[in-house]
This record gives structure tokens, C-alpha cells and sequence, in this order.
């Protein structure tokens, strides 16, 4: 079944191959799916940062794909993956077969004719003959979306029906030729591949359109099976809607989880709005204490929360509500689950947070009515922060010394503690209905903050004295600033904050009454703020659905800002004010109040995210997880993508952490697979720790790798130990006798078990390092001998990489002459530059990636042509972004420490070129030490 390799395909038929594998070695460019409103996690996260953001900018800048038939091709070869096609895929709720198949068809087509135009573009451009191939995710099908046989057969399906399509251009090139089906985890890369096979079995259409059977293909980066938990940064799509109906009574919500023909559907009678309503009027009064088994919160999770969620409550997922304008109205926010009679907790015990407290919550409306104003500022980005306007306070309305101390510490944190945005602050005399207009309409905010009154459909006498029915920010002198006025906004704010009861509130026939009435000449009845700032495009609203407690809506308004500008994503900052304003006053429902519309993983321009953090919570059940987390880590370091060294070691310390409290550091298989991410690390005195705590273990049943490892990783800190420490002659015996002991063992164990190439290229580096501790002593040129046999019976043995061994020995033997001053064998450079011919290597590994820039320094040195380093420095730099971890980098810069050693010594005849040679070696192990290894 395995075939890594393209095939030769007969009549204009496709070929098809399952990768298991990461998407950083897809072979062309990968299509994505993005639905309306989601969030960049996972894949689709990962292939934004291999092409440099680029995704990210076309959507700040409203470019980006989302409704079904819509696409975006980014084409790079420069990059691995070699470019991204991303298709709209619409709400989750309403992905259905065929919508799936006409986006899938659309990408791909654009996809062919994108590359066809690049390939005539000019003479630098890729061949306009060659195949073109595409790399696909299995689009749709993720948590909650449609099955895997059914999108493996859609996708089938859009893929002969584009080429189809193209075959009408009668230009021979115009199709796809190959296509790839990526999948991180074994499991499903199984069980993909069967369904491929099955679908093209069945269908007689596919049947003369794809190979049989599918290739099937492993790459770097594979996991083992698929994790049972979901992922953390993805927010479960909830589509609450209301269906219109004659009467009140008939009037039901309307539920959909996930998405495709495996969503849950569920409808619920919206309990008599006669009595929803006053449980709303009370939740807005704060009258009851939050939490109180009769609390409006509590009544309304039983009212209006379908069944089949009520079960899934205590999950804790973020979640981000898809809503209509009806069921906006509702405080979902506010909904609490905490039953009296479900909960065993102890009296004592500390409370339990509602929801909305314990997992992230984000509004989105279901609309399509939006308008992107979007410019490019430059220089500090400016925020309006709007506190109490008071300049001629109208009659009933206070004022609010609450609006006035929120205003003038968003004012502080942004202008003075963080220095983050150019403020300008109005409160109070200065905020005056001209002076706001003025500044809301001549500059590009990125935020406005309001702190003020505000009313929703409210009879009140205008400027020209004449009393009007109207909805909008309290401006004072008879002026509101409704939803008419906002739309003269020219240029959208990133993010709008409103802190002013009711203006959450969206009153849909209002809305209505106004669409009419805007005929008329009447936009005083238009509906709420919150629905015109989402209509001009502003990315993050906060509106209050009601009065708030001026202390909570403080904390909830400064710990929303402060994490924004920690780096912290909308959901997440969202999330953090709720705790906080939650924490401030558990009995006040403020924490509630606060409805927030946006992207949940949208961010502040300038910032980028920041770390997950690691905490010291429990993550597994048994041992095994904990070994399977270490190997993921050992492979993530070494795919480029993923190597952030920062965070995977604060991963692997709390998998130490907790088998540590646990007691599971007693199993061989986890001390090794701690070892082995430790390893590619490169901390190796504690991968030593780790390996030698798994061979003692009396239960062990280890491969032999890891005895070879735990030598091989003794004999390396050996040397760095000496070379940074005294290099006396004490240090020197001592890192002598570690590296006999090592040479020792991978001996002995040959003796018993046999050759192989593995273990003799083991032994050459042990002699390598012995010579490299005594440069000027005769027992350097025997120990350089024996490292060359060793590298040769190596090459003779064959194995999955036989140039590896043979650059060794070419390293032996031209060491050998330098030293002596000899003429170098003409097979050695007959090697080397064989080794720089060859063409370029599967992107997975790491040492074939490099081999072309090693040879190249072994020819440098050889011929003493010394200059130029771009070529070698330019395929370090190639393999790095793309693949290995910090323990094969050192690798190379071990080897050129080597050159600095090993040519210390020598005839007196050479002492001229060996010096030039150190300081060349010298020159680039400090560049790859930098470049790449300094963290």
C-alpha cells in the first residue's frame, strides 16, 4: 500500500495518494476550508505562519474567503508548504454535500488557472508542461461536520467535475494531475485511504478518473492516533435562530450544533414570552442575587437551553453563538447551569462560576448585510475613549461618576501605563456632541470606548424641541448618536466599546419599523448601536444589554484592554474580563451584562499571540498518554512549524511535572521518551538522566537504540563539557575515559547482536572525538584511521542513508592530509562532489537537506578555497525553516568545532593553512550559532 513516490498516469487520470504526515511536507500548495466567523486554529493556523501571515493580512484587510463559492490562491515556492487555496464553507450549521462540492470545485479550478498563468508569466516560471498537484485537509470534516466517507467522496467528486471543467480550455496542461489527502494522525490516514478506495470502487465516474488502488504515503511529522480531547483554540459554531410564526405561542428557538448531515438539530418553545420577559426585565434590575436557585439566570438555562446542550454544559467549550436578531435579544451570557440538585460540592467548597465565566463566550450575527471600511494607518494607533458627556445634561438623566472613572482609567492604561495607543480622552464639559462628532468622523480609530446613558426606542425632545422616539448614546443639548449616525463613520473602528445600559438590546420590529420609515425620512427608529456597528464592519463590539455595577464594569473594561494588549485573542481577553468582573462581585450579574460580538481569535494590529500557558493541571489519565505527549513534543521540535523551543519545553517540564506526582517515573518507555524529546532539545545532561533511569529499570523492554543513544549522547556532552570548562589535562582524562566507556559499550553490543551501518558510524564518532580531545598527540592520526575504517565498513553495510558513513570517512581523510600535508584521494572528492550534484532530497529529512552545504565545507577545506560561505549558509538556512531540532544543528556545529580542534595539530608545514581553515570553520559555526541556535 506505502508508495511515497508520484506515479505515471495513463489517460489523463488523476493520482491520488493518503499522506500521513505533517502539512509542513505537503508536496504542493494545501486547501483549507474557513467557515464564516471562525477562528484561525489548528491546520488552517499552522499554514498562515509557513507563508508569513499572509492569510492574516487578506483577512484584516476583508480579503478573505468564507461564503460558499468564494476562495483565495496564495502561490510561493519559496515556502514550505508552496502555497495555501482557502474555500468559504459558509455557517457551520448549513454545510450540506452539495454546497461542500461546489466550493471544493471552485478552489480547484482557480487553483489550476492560477498555477497555468504563472507558468506562462515568463522565463523564470515554472514549467507551463509540468503536472500540476494539489494538497488537500480533508475539508468538512471536522468536530461536528459531515463523515469522513462523505467528504473523502465529495472531494472526489470536485476534483473530476474541475477537470471536467478545464478540459473544455483544450489546453493540455489544464488539470490537476496529482492530489494529495493530508493526515496528522495514523488512524485516520488509514482510515481515509479506505475510504478513498472504496469511493473510487464504487463510482464509475471516479473509477475512470483516479488510479487504483491510492497511494498511500508517510511523511514526517505523523502522529500516532487522533486525541479524544478537542482542540482548545476551536469555538464550537452554535446557530440560534427564531422562526417567524402568526402568534407568540407558536414562536420557538431554533438550535444547530456543528455542521453537515452529523449536526444536532434542536427546537425548543420559547416558554411563553410572557414569561421570558419578566425574568429579562429582572435579570436588567439585578434584583435577585446571581446564582439563588430562582435567579433569572437559572430560569432561563431551564427556559431556553435545549436539552441535548444542557448535557454537555459542564464541558466548559467555548462556544461562539451564530444568532438572528430575534434571538440576540435574549442574555445568553447570563444563562446558569448550576442545577442544586446535580451538585455534590461541598458547602465549603469554593463556588462554582456560571458558563460564560468558565469557558468563552462570542457573539455573532447571522447576517450578510456588512461593509468593510478598512484603511492602512501608520505611526501609533489612535483610540477615542468617551466618558459621561455632559456639556448640557438632560432632564432624568444623571450624572454618572462611574462612566466618568472607567473612561479616565482605559484613558491611563492605554495613554500613560502602557503607552500603547495616541488617546484622546472627552469626559464630562468636554464631551460635547460637536466636539465627539469631530473627532468620530476626521480620524482612523482603532478603538472607541463610550461610557455614557443610553436609550433604546425613548421618547425624547430633540435640539429643535420636537419629541421623538429615539435609540443611541445620551450626548446631552437634545442629541443622540444612533444608529443613522454611526453609519457616516468612514473609516470602521477595529473596536467599539459601549458601556451604556440597554444599548445590548436589540429590538428587531424596531428595526423593521425604520427599514420603512427610512422611506419616509424618518432614521430616528432605527435599531440598537450594537446592530449598526456590526453592519459597518467593525470587528469587535461590547455592548451592555443593561445597567451595570460601575466597580465590575471597570474591572471587566480594564482587564479586557490589558489583554488585548498582553496579545491575548478577543475570546480570550473576553473571557478573562468575565472572571475578573465575575471575582469583583459573584452576586452581581455585571459579569453578564457585557454581550461581545467579533471573531474570537481577532487581535490588536501590532501584537502577535502569545504563549499558551502551561499551568500544573492534569492532563492525562494513564502513563501512556504521557509517552505519547513526550514523542509528540520530540517530533514537533523538529518540524519547523511547530518548533517553538520555548513553549514545547514548558510542555515537556509539566509532563515531567505531573508523572512526577503521579509516581510514573518508574515506567522505562516514559523516562525514554523523555529522553529522546529532551535529546532533540538539546539539553543533553538530562536526556543522559532520562536514559540511563530507563536501561536501569529492571522491567524494562527497550530497543536497542536506546543503549546506542545513551553512549552516543555521553561521548557529545563529553566533549562540549571539556571544551567549556578548563581543558586541563584532569578534564581532558576525564572526557577521555567517557568517551572510551561509550565506545565500549556500542562494542560489546555489536559483538553480541551484530553490524549495522547505525552502530559503526557510532564507533567512527567516538574515534572522532578521541582524536579531537588530543589534536597534537601521535594517538589523534591512529584514532583519525580507525574513524575512517569504521565510516567504510559502514558504507559497505548499506543501510537507508549509505552517504552519511561516506561523507564521515571523506572527513577522516582530509583531515588526514591537511594535517600532513599530502595530496587528497581523488575518491574522496569524486565523493564530495557527487554529494553537491545530487538532486534535491525528499523535504523530510533533515541530514539529506543539509548534505549539499557539508560537502561543500569538506571541498572548501580540501582545496583551501575559503571565501564564500552564501551556499552553505543559504542550505542551512533552507533545511532549518523547514525541518531539525537544536540537537542535529548542533550536530554541525560539533563537526566544525571539530575542524577548530582537529587541525590544532599537525606537521609544521601546514600551520598556515590549518590556521586559515579555523578561522574559516570558526567564522561559520558562530553564524549557524546565532542564527539558529541562540535562543
Amino acid at each position: 500500500m506505502s508508495d511515497s513516490q508520484p506515479r505515471e498516469t495513463p489517460n489523463d487520470r488523476i493520482d491520488l495518494c493518503v499522506v500521513h504526515g505533517h502539512l509542513a511536507f505537503a508536496r504542493y500548495p494545501v486547501l483549507v476550508g474557513h467557515y464564516i466567523g471562525d477562528a484561525f486554529a489548528g491546520t488552517e493556523s499552522l499554514l498562515d505562519r509557513a507563508l508569513g501571515f499572509r492569510l492574516t493580512q487578506r483577512r484584516k484587510l476583508g480579503l478573505y474567503p468564507d461564503r460558499i463559492g468564494t476562495c483565495t490562491v496564495l502561490v510561493d515556492t519559496n515556502c514550505r508548504p508552496s502555497g495555501a487555496v482557502v474555500v468559504g464553507l459558509g455557517q457551520p450549521a448549513n454545510l450540506s454535500i452539495g454546497a461542500l462540492r461546489e466550493t471544493l470545485r471552485r478552489g480547484i479550478v482557480a487553483f489550476v488557472i492560477e498555477s497555468l498563468d504563472r507558468a506562462y508569466a515568463g522565463p523564470s516560471s515554472p514549467n507551463p508542461k509540468a503536472p500540476i498537484g494539489l494538497s488537500m485537509l480533508l475539508v468538512g470534516a471536522g468536530t461536528g461536520g459531515i463523515d469522513r466517507n462523505g467528504c473523502v467522496q465529495v472531494l472526489l467528486q470536485a476534483t473530476s467535475q474541475a477537470n471536467a471543467m478545464l478540459a473544455r480550455l483544450e489546453r493540455p496542461s489544464a488539470r490537476l494531475s496529482v492530489l494529495e489527502i493530508i493526515e496528522l494522525y495514523e488512524d485516520r490516514a488509514y482510515e481515509t485511504w479506505r475510504a478513498a478506495k472504496k469511493a473510487v470502487e464504487n463510482d464509475r465516474v471516479l473509477e475512470g478518473v483516479f488510479v487504483l488502488p491510492p497511494r498511500f504515503s508517510a511523511r514526517a511529522g505523523g502522529r500516532r492516533n487522533a486525541p479524544i480531547a478537542r482542540d482548545p483554540n476551536w469555538w464550537e459554531p452554535i446557530q440560534i435562530t427564531m422562526p417567524a410564526a402568526d402568534a407568540a405561542m407558536d414562536r420557538s428557538l431554533s438550535f444547530t450544533i456543528g455542521g453537515g448531515f452529523a449536526r444536532t438539530e434542536a427546537r425548543t418553545i420559547a416558554a411563553n414570552l410572557d414569561i421570558v420577559a419578566p425574568l429579562m426585565r429582572r435579570t436588567a434590575q439585578n434584583v435577585d442575587l446571581d446564582g439563588a436557585p430562582n435567579s433569572p439566570g437559572r430560569i432561563l438555562f431551564e427556559l431556553l437551553w435545549p436539552e441535548s446542550l444542557k448535557g454537555r454544559s459542564p464541558e466548559e467549550q467555548n462556544r461562539r453563538l451564530i444568532l438572528d436578531e430575534q434571538s440576540a435579544a435574549f442574555p445568553w451570557e447570563l444563562l446558569d447551569d448550576r442545577r442544586p440538585w446535580a451538585s455534590a460540592e461541598d458547602m465549603n467548597s469554593p463556588k462554582v462560576a456560571p458558563p460564560a465565566v468558565r469557558a468563552g463566550m462570542v457573539r455573532q450575527l447571522l447576517q450578510t448585510r456588512f461593509s468593510e471600511r478598512v484603511v492602512v494607518t501608520h505611526g501609533k494607533p489612535k483610540a477615542l475613549i468617551i466618558g459621561d458627556p455632559g456639556a448640557e445634561p438632560l432632564k432624568g438623566f444623571g450624572a454618572l461618576p462611574g462612566a466618568v472613572a472607567e473612561a479616565t482609567a482605559v484613558d491611563e492604561l492605554l495613554g500613560q501605563t502602557r503607552q500603547s495607543h495616541d488617546v484622546t480622552l472627552l469626559v464630562k464639559a468636554a464631551a460635547t456632541p460637536n466636539q465627539i462628532f469631530k473627532q468620530l468622523l476626521g480620524y482612523a480609530w482603532e478603538i472607541v470606548h463610550i461610557a455614557a446613558h443610553g436609550v433604546v426606542d425613548y421618547e425624547m425632545a430633540g435640539a429643535d424641541g420636537v419629541n421623538r422616539r429615539v435609540t443611541g448614546v445620551v450626548l446631552g443639548e437634545g442629541i443622540v448618536m444612533g444608529p443613522s449616525e454611526l453609519s457616516k463613520l468612514p473609516v470602521s473602528p477595529a473596536m467599539f466599546f459601549v458601556n451604556c445600559c440597554s444599548l445590548g438590546k436589540i429590538d428587531a420590529q424596531a428595526e423593521d419599523k425604520a427599514d420603512k420609515a427610512g422611506i419616509e425620512g424618518r432614521p430616528d427608529l432605527a435599531a440598537s448601536v450594537a446592530v449598526q456597528l456590526i453592519r459597518l464592519g467593525v470587528r469587535c463590539v461590547i455592548v451592555a444589554g443593561w445597567e451595570v455595577d460601575d466597580d465590575c464594569a471597570k474591572t471587566f473594561a480594564l482587564s479586557f484592554y490589558s489583554e488585548m494588549l498582553d496579545g491575548a485573542s478577543f475570546g480570550e481577553a473576553t473571557l478573562r474580563a468575565r472572571k475578573d468582573a465575575y471575582e469583583t462581585k459573584p452576586d452581581n450579574n455585571t459579569w453578564g451584562a457585557f454581550q461581545c460580538y467579533g471573531d474570537p481569535d481577532y487581535r490588536l494590529s501590532a501584537l502577535s499571540a502569545r504563549p499558551a500557558a502551561t499551568g500544573e493541571a492534569d492532563h492525562f489519565v494513564g502513563v501512556s498518554e504521557a509517552i505519547v505527549a513526550a514523542e509528540q513534543i520530540r517530533e514537533n521540535v523538529n518540524v519547523g512549524l511547530e518548533r517553538d523551543l520555548n513553549v514545547q519545553k514548558d510542555r515537556l517540564i509539566s509532563i515531567q511535572c505531573e508523572a512526577n506526582r503521579k509516581d510514573w517515573l518508574n515506567s522505562a518507555q516514559l523516562c525514554a521518551a523523555l529522553a529522546e524529546a529532551w535529546a532533540e532539545l538539546g539539553t543533553l545532561p538530562t536526556a543522559i538522566e532520562y536514559y540511563s533511569a530507563a536501561i536501569k529499570n529492571e522491567k524494562a523492554t527497550l530497543a536497542l537504540r536506546t543503549v546506542e543513544q545513551l553512549a552516543n549522547l555521553r561521548s557529545r556532552n563529553a566533549v562540549n563539557e571539556f571544551r567549556k570548562g578548563a581543558a586541563d589535562e584532569a578534564s581532558r582524562a576525564a572526557a577521555t575515559a567517557t568517551i572510551q566507556d561509550a565506545l565500549k559499550t556500542v562494542v560489546l553490543l555489536t559483538e553480541a547482536v551484530g553490524q549495522t551501518a547505525e552502530r559503526l558510524s557510532l564507533q567512527a564518532g567516538f574515534w572522532k572525538r578521541l582524536a579531537q580531545l588530543q589534536p597534537s598527540d601521535p594517538a589523534a592520526s591512529e584514532a583519525l584511521k580507525k574513524m575512517k575504517k569504521c565510516s567504510e565498513m559502514a558504507v559497505k553495510l548499506g543501510g537507508d542513508d549509505p552517504d552519511y558513513p561516506q561523507l564521515v570517512s571523506c572527513n577522516a581523510a582530509i583531515c588526514m592530509a591537511v594535517r600532513n600535508g599530502i595530496t587528497h584521494d581523488h575518491i574522496v572528492c569524486e565523493a564530495l562532489h557527487r554529494m553537491v550534484e545530487l538532486p534535491a532530497h525528499d523535504e523530510d529529512d533533515f541530514w539529506k537537506l543539509i548534505r549539499s552545504a557539508d560537502a561543500r565545507t569538506n571541498i572548501a577545506i580540501m582545496n583551501g578555497a575559503l571565501d564564500d560561505q552564501g551556499l552553505i549558509k543559504e542550505a542551512y538556512r533552507r533545511a532549518w525553516r523547514h525541518i531539525g531540532s537544536p540537537i542535529k544543528m548542533r550536530s554541525v556545529t560539533e563537526q566544525l568545532e571539530f575542524y577548530e580542534d582537529i587541525f590544532r595539530g599537525g606537521a609544521a608545514k601546514t600551520e598556515l593553512a590549518r590556521q586559515n581553515i579555523i578561522a574559516w570553520v570558526a567564522e561559520l559555526r558562530q553564524f549557524i550559532e546565532s542564527e539558529f541556535l541562540d535562543s
